[in-house]
């Protein structure tokens, strides 16, 4: 289990690597008024996090480039933590909060795994949280889950959002090596492929209001991509 999460650490760290070359490039690049709006690779997945606006701390878990973090921003919430475990991701999001002029709002963190268990309970009023619990090992997820629940307060939207679901057996056909419902790629775990109904039998001990709703990125022909909002 160690070895697959530190496969993933590097994994995940070397996609988010940038020079001080590229890191002046993203922000010469960037109309800081237009361009957050084309951030999301769906409008659906874009309403759903602009749908933050007027919370006042919220944690986007698991932030990438930081994308979602902008824009919460730009939709009018007050401070967003955007946290990886990928160190170079927070050098990423430092760029694109430059160039997009929301430094005043977001504060990027690199974090280890057990950083969700060390935050205050009811610390924040909305978290968001993009591909991080189905490309990880089972007990993780759970417990970023919980974590999750006791770190909001009460009444606060959580929104999971996640791949598709595909066959584990399908992956394994195409090449793919597979264990239970985890599919590797070149020894690196890139999914947890699990149902609906079992995503919702985890979200139900922590959650009510449950809401499940699917989007598309571009060129895919189906909206199979899900959005699971939550209210603690």
């Amino acid at each position: 289990m160690k070895d697959v999460y530190l496969n993933l650490v590097e994994f995940w760290n070397k996609g988010f690597g940038i020079s001080e070359e590229d890191k002046d490039e993203i922000i010469k690049s960037i109309n800081p008024d237009v361009d957050y709006k084309s951030l999301a690779p769906s409008q659906k997945q874009h309403d759903a996090i602009a749908s933050f606006k007027g919370c006042r701390n919220v944690l986007d878990y698991g932030c990438g480039s930081g994308w979602a973090s902008i824009i919460m921003a730009k939709n009018g919430v007050s401070h967003i933590d955007a946290v990886d475990v990928a160190k170079n991701a927070k050098l990423m999001v430092e760029a694109y909060c430059e160039g997009f002029k929301v430094n005043d709002k977001i504060s990027a963190f690199a974090i280890d795994k057990e950083w969700l268990k060390e935050q205050d309970c009811n610390k924040y009023d909305g978290l968001f949280c993009s591909n991080v619990i189905d490309v990880i090992p089972l007990d993780m997820a759970k417990e970023i889950v919980e974590e999750a629940s006791r770190v909001v307060k009460e009444g606060s939207k959580v929104i999971f959002s996640l791949n598709y679901y595909i066959d584990p057996v399908l992956m394994k056909n195409r090449g793919a090596e597979v264990s239970g419902s985890l599919v590797f790629i070149d020894g690196v775990l890139r999914l947890n492929s699990m149902t609906d109904e079992e995503w919702i039998s985890i979200f139900k001990m922590y959650f009510k209001d449950l809401k499940i709703d699917y989007y598309a990125w571009p060129n895919e022909a189906k909206e199979t991509r899900r959005l699971f909002t939550l209210i603690k």
